[in-house]
């Protein structure tokens, strides 16, 4: 009898220490300040673990930082001022090499098994970094932005902001009911990244839309920001800068053609308050949708990326087949918080050199008195117009996506039966219009094709611990035989 106990303790002793490892997801934790920063290219590199995305440094032509600690690092994020490109991780501890930074995301998050020393390399010209966070082994905590690349060809709803807090206040409710609640594959473009001004307002751009929910890293245009109240003069002023109106026009069509959505929503045709960025903005996107699906316009982003007629396009305060939004009802994604409310305290404070401005006042209320979009009476984030539709009209008047299906709903196409004695030409197939496949005047040396790419692979879930429940239940089983058997030694 006493072998027989010793085995089953002997059993649980070797169980015991598998069950914290499997049953735990550890949240890494945040331990730059403890970290080791050398390297080359810069003359000092405090300024990387100085809590400062504003403070930034430009580095010589290479450069190559190493991040060191002992008790492990398993993950860093960087924070970079300008985009980048390419660079190398190497583990100082295996010898191992990655490249990174493919997407050139100014916020890139990386990841790899623990080590205690690893190296960036920057060999592609001069880098220019803000901050870089050293984590610890394990998830990646919640201020860290893990961003999947743009929504190439299936993209549910495509966002034209003007500016980089327009889809927080203008449109305030949207990203978080679509991206969050309702998980619409969601893209957002702006037509400036504000650059000729200020580079911070890249940082707002992000971290808002991390904060609605967004995870599909946005597209920001190079136009330059500035204030003029009349269309034409704004057109005029891109002019001055060195762009033409066919230029906006292309930069619309290629996004329309790039992420071909189902639903487009863009901006009041009288700009809002009257700002002629918005103006032209949608005026560009109005002539884009007839311009899209035609393969004889804007030829080598037909050959690129094919053509495209957009299903539902809706402007926000347009008076003609008007649908109204409700943004005040609970998010299960924001654990009860309204697409309102968290537009309003999520999205927009990360805005932080817009506060000052009257739009503070315009979404809280001159004494924080607004809760609610329904609050908000001029240019309300709720009020938009069905401009154009190859779907039908909405009936029930409350939703982008009605008379639609998302594109992850969708069934795949059937395969052919039999395989075509030629390969046949793809076209793009918007839902209720045929595709116009007249050939371009000039055609491309290469057959253009009009396979949208996959969109990215979300995010794997977390996987679900039951390995832990299965040993649980064998030390449970091994418990109560145990117990069994030491009451019958005593009786």
């Amino acid at each position: 009898m006493i072998r027989r106990i010793s085995i089953l303790l002997l059993c649980l002793s070797l169980l015991l220490p598998c069950i914290p490892a499997y049953a735990t997801n550890t949240v890494a934790k945040d331990i730059t300040a403890s970290a080791t920063f050398s390297g080359t290219g810069y003359k000092s590199l405090d300024f990387l673990h100085d809590g400062s995305t504003d403070n930034y440094r430009t580095s010589g032509d290479t450069a190559s930082i190493t991040l060191e600690d002992p008790d492990g690092i398993g993950g860093l994020y960087l924070l970079f001022n300008l985009e980048y490109g390419p660079y190398t991780v190497t583990d100082n501890v295996t010898g191992q090499q990655r490249t990174a930074g493919a997407h050139g995301f100014l916020h890139d998050y990386l990841t790899f098994p623990a080590t205690t020393s690893v190296t960036l390399d920057f060999a592609d010209g001069p880098v220019r970094l803000s901050e870089i966070y050293v984590l610890s082994p394990g998830d990646a905590p919640d201020f860290v932005q893990h961003w999947q690349a743009p929504l190439e060809g299936k993209t549910d709803l495509l966002l034209l902001s003007t500016h980089g807090d327009d889809d927080q206040l203008f449109f305030a409710g949207l990203l978080p009911l679509y991206a969050a609640e309702r998980q619409a594959a969601v893209q957002v473009v702006y037509l400036t990244d504000h650059r000729n001004l200020t580079n911070a307002r890249t940082h707002e751009i992000l971290n808002g839309l991390w904060a609605v929910g967004v995870t599909a890293y946005p597209v920001m245009g190079s136009f330059h920001d500035f204030r003029i109240d009349d269309l034409e003069e704004s057109y005029d002023h891109f002019e001055d800068t060195g762009a033409s109106r066919e230029d906006l026009l292309a930069f619309v069509v290629e996004q329309l053609r790039r992420f071909k959505p189902q639903v487009v929503v863009g901006h009041d045709i009288n700009g809002e308050y009257g700002h002629g960025m918005h103006m032209v903005y949608t005026d560009c996107l109005i002539k884009a949708l007839d311009i899209a699906p035609d393969a004889s316009r804007f030829k080598t982003l037909a050959h690129k990326y094919g053509t495209w007629d957009v299903p539902k396009t809706y402007l926000h305060l347009y008076e003609e087949n008007e649908i109204r939004m409700d943004y005040d009802q609970p998010l299960t994604a924001f654990d009860g918080m309204t697409a309102f409310e968290v537009s309003q305290k999520l999205g927009y404070p990360c805005h932080k050199s817009q506060q000052y401005t009257w739009f503070t006042r315009w979404i809280n209320g001159s004494n924080n008195e607004i809760t609610k979009a329904t609050q908000i009476k001029t240019y309300s984030p709720c009020d938009f117009g069905l401009y154009r539709s190859t779907v039908g009209s909405d009936e029930a008047k409350n939703d982008f996506l009605e008379n639609l299906t998302l594109y992850a709903d969708q069934l795949p196409p059937e395969p052919p039966t039999e395989p075509p004695t030629e390969p046949p030409v793809e076209v793009p197939v918007g839902p209720t219009t045929a595709p116009d496949t007249t050939p371009p005047t000039d055609p491309p040396t290469e057959a253009p094709t009009t396979t949208p790419t996959e969109a990215p692979t979300p995010l794997p879930p977390r996987p679900v611990p039951t390995l832990p429940f299965l040993l649980l239940g064998i030390l449970v089983v091994l418990l109560v035989v145990t117990l069994s058997l030491l009451s019958k030694r005593r009786r």
